[in-house]
């Protein structure tokens, strides 16, 4: 990590995540955890990691219009199809960890990921 900042393929080995849609190469320049859309919409920032367990598909809709660098969905959850061809299709990056979001949380801001 550089900067405050991470790629994708980083934050693939750091959280043993599987990269469902997007480009590994990306960055993020920080992070957000939070399940209420309400309050991603109204907190969160741009070119961040957003943490949740949602997997419905307003999740991509809130990433999208936040310009959400990439989504972490913990607990192992993953999209339907339809919702990450919607993802790929918003260029919205996508990521899925076995890991709880407390976990991947701790694990990022060790790694210096705020």
């Amino acid at each position: 990590m550089k900067d405050g900042t991470m790629t994708i393929k980083e934050l693939l080995g750091l959280l043993q995540a599987e990269l469902l849609t997007g480009n590994a190469d990306a960055q993020v320049c920080g992070c957000y955890a939070g399940d209420l859309l309400s309050d991603v919409l109204a907190s969160a920032k741009p070119d961040v990691l957003w943490i949740t367990i949602q997997v419905h598909r307003n999740v991509v809709s809130v990433a999208s219009m936040k310009d959400i660098s990439a989504v972490l969905i913990t607990r192992g959850r993953k999209l339907d199809p339809q919702t990450l061809a919607e993802a790929e299709e918003s260029g919205v990056t996508v990521l899925s960890t076995q890991l709880s979001s407390y976990e991947a949380a701790g694990k990022l801001w060790e790694a210096g990921l705020r």
